[in-house]
């Protein structure tokens, strides 16, 4: 694992996020060189402090004590390694990430409606993307999100804030369910009226919708996250026209969209 700090000619070590940095994670889609999608995530970083190592490795083989960790390889600027069954490469770019990338993710995130003023600062960011073909979206998701895990300390904000980054990852693996919430976004269309996942079609699933709300319920966003949760689980099988039961009663799936990018509308059933 010692070729991890990428020293190449034009790359600096790795930075670790350090109690200072602006830390914030966006999965799970990133762009290749190519433009062909890839799974992975962001870090973004206030500083270009180096990477300590055998404080990663430390920290994942605690956290994480039966999965594998290893050096698999390094390139000029990306060092690669393989968490459980998936390959993956890690690179520092000495910029911040665009802002027209960030911008639109930052508007549209409930839970931390300061992030545009925490992340204005960040002076580079890490990429974490799959560096070969690996089988299962899942099981990539899963294990690049416990190798993140290991990367963060537990301190600092960010768009999935670092400390909860770690935190939802240790306790939803911990209780074999997936840790959607840093997969899988929920947003408020106030226009529509209406609650929608972004982030499910990237496992090969239906985005799911939530209309005729009249706010951004915390409550409607739970539950956003239990509905995904349940076609993941199910993989995908919920029937066209099943109703369900929810916070605001009974609501009646109703399928839409082209194949490829199918949505599940949860209608609220009327009453009589």
């Amino acid at each position: 694992m010692e070729g991890l700090s990428c020293r190449a000619k034009g790359v600096s070590r790795l930075p670790l996020a350090h109690s200072r940095a602006i830390v914030s994670i966006r999965t799970m889609s990133a762009e290749s060189h190519n433009g062909a999608k890839k799974v992975g995530a962001v870090i973004y970083l206030s500083t270009n402090r180096p990477l300590h190592l055998p404080d990663f490795l430390a920290e994942f083989h605690q956290s994480w004590p039966h999965l594998l960790l290893q050096k698999t390889g390094k390139e000029p600027h990306r060092a690669l390694f393989r968490v459980g069954k998936s390959d993956f490469a890690l690179e520092l770019h000495h910029a911040p990430v665009p802002q027209e990338v960030t911008g639109p993710v930052v508007h549209s995130t409930l839970h931390w409606p300061t992030a545009g003023a925490a992340l204005a600062g960040h002076q580079a960011h890490l990429s974490v993307t799959e560096s070969a073909e690996n089988s299962g979206v899942l099981s990539l998701a899963c294990d690049l999100t416990k190798a993140i895990a290991a990367l963060l300390p537990v301190n600092g904000p960010a768009l999935n804030p670092s400390e909860s980054f770690v935190e939802t990852a240790r306790e939803m693996f911990g209780t074999g369910l997936y840790p959607l919430a840093l997969w899988v976004a929920v947003r408020w269309d106030g226009q529509a009226g209406a609650l929608h996942t972004k982030g499910m079609a990237q496992f090969g699933a239906p985005e799911i919708c939530l209309p005729k709300q009249p706010n951004a319920d915390a409550l409607m966003v739970d539950y956003l996250f239990h509905v995904a949760q349940s076609v993941l689980t199910l993989h995908h099988s919920i029937p066209d026209g099943k109703t369900m039961d929810s916070p605001q009663g009974k609501l009646k799936i109703e399928k839409s969209g082209a194949p490829g990018r199918r949505i599940l509308i949860l209608e609220p059933v009327r009453s009589g």
